[in-house]
């Protein structure tokens, strides 16, 4: 008996296409690391992908206020150039006012949300993403 090739399907995960950098694990120290360092709280990392096809980690984390969310995101910007990230996917909301408590870091892979307290319980993101793994890092 033959196999049928067009009944077979070919999986392939996000992490063979490519898009995952084989330094994942390193990025998200750094990150860790930088969150501690500018006094970030309630850190967590969510790992996304089987709960939603094209998404993979987030990063959720509060600060005390919006300048701190500028500032926070600045470093982290700063400080993950060395793994040349895609630029093309690398985007920050900084266009918003400092005043609006919510700055999205889109590095591929990775979305970071840093977020003031009133932001975080308004919008919250731990809650609809419920259903996805949280990440040891």
């Amino acid at each position: 008996m033959t196999s049928n090739p067009i009944t077979k399907k070919k999986t392939v995960s996000k992490k063979s296409t490519g898009s995952s950098s084989p330094d994942i694990k390193k990025i998200l120290k750094k990150i860790k690391e930088i969150l501690i360092e500018k006094k970030c709280e309630n850190t967590v990392f969510l790992d996304l992908e089987k709960v939603n096809s094209y998404l993979s980690i987030f990063v959720i984390t509060t600060v005390g206020s919006a300048v701190q969310a500028k500032a926070v995101s600045r470093e982290l910007e700063r400080s993950l150039k060395e793994f040349k990230l895609r630029k093309s996917n690398q985007t920050r909301s900084a266009e918003t006012s400092t005043d609006n408590g919510w700055i999205l870091l889109d590095l591929g892979e990775i979305i970071i949300h840093i977020m003031t307290p009133d932001k975080r319980e308004f919008y919250s993101l731990d809650k609809l993403w419920g259903d996805a793994k949280a990440i040891k890092v």
